[in-house]
């Protein structure tokens, strides 16, 4: 069983884990380095959409968060400081893999018998 413990030394502490679900499809899990690499996949995104963006501010993260949520049913962000020990102990593996990616936690070494 791999275990892992919060990687305090990441450099990636400014980016962050996003939960989206939406109304009738299946959870989509993603990760962004930081804010700004979030407000350009929002803005790339945002383009190639026929929906108005009026009444969103595209250049900032609140605004980006806004609009990328308006069609969904929930949308969370896990920020590093959000980790919590227990869900180093069964993470689910899409989030696993974005902890990972993040470099917000390390394997540990498990004796095993």
């Amino acid at each position: 069983m791999t275990q892992y413990a919060i990687n305090q030394n990441s450099p990636c502490k400014d980016g962050f884990i996003i939960i989206d679900r939406p109304h009738q499809k299946p959870t989509e899990i993603w990760y962004c380095w930081d804010e700004a690499d979030f407000i350009k996949r929002v803005n790339q995104w945002a383009s190639s959409k026929s929906d108005s963006t009026e009444e969103y501010d595209l250049d900032t993260f609140d605004g980006c968060f806004d609009y990328h949520r308006h069609d969904l049913s929930t949308s969370t962000i896990i920020r590093f400081e959000d980790i919590e020990p227990l869900w180093l102990m069964s993470p689910a593996r899409d989030i696993e893999q974005c902890l990972v990616m993040l470099e917000w936690i390390t394997e540990i070494e498990t004796d095993e018998d």
